[in-house]
């Protein structure tokens, strides 16, 4: 975990297996009563991600409300570069974000990703490889994406 300028709230009976949890410029990330997240996932917040209970999320599932880097002109980006060196990518200010919240009862399959903006009510299944961004899915649906994203 690493939680720089944030807050991390986990209630009771949840496990979580993922890679990593990351949390900074005054990020929340709040997850609820038994839920599963496993390995190979990764939460990124730097506004607010919120997780209810009794949630499975599988393998490799990304949940960023973030666009992890602010997109710099190249002269700005190369100086931050030698600035921050050895660390590359190094962020100076808060990127664009969006709120993400996911209901309860959910199950989020392996390689999804719910990136910015999305909002997921309760009873929701998310296929396989399924990606959301800035989208809102009604409770008692599901998520498929093939060649196009179809709620069902």
């Amino acid at each position: 975990y690493i939680i720089s300028n944030g807050n991390f709230h986990v209630n009771h009976h949840t496990k979580i297996q993922c890679d990593r949890v990351w949390i900074r410029f005054g990020g929340n990330v709040e997850i609820g009563s038994y839920t599963n997240i496993n390995s190979g996932s990764e939460i990124r917040s730097d506004e607010s991600v919120i997780i209810g209970s009794y949630n499975q999320i599988s393998y490799d599932v990304n949940i960023w409300d973030t666009n992890t880097h602010t997109i710099y002109k190249s002269e700005k980006r190369s100086e931050i570069t030698r600035k921050y060196f050895p660390y590359f990518g190094y962020e100076i200010e808060k990127p664009l974000t969006s709120p993400i919240v996911v209901g309860d009862n959910c199950w989020i399959g392996e390689r999804s990703s719910i990136m910015k903006g999305t909002q997921i009510g309760d009873n929701v299944i998310v296929g396989y490889n399924t990606m959301l961004l800035n989208k809102i899915i009604e409770s008692n649906k599901r998520v498929v994406q093939d060649i196009n994203l179809r709620i069902l």
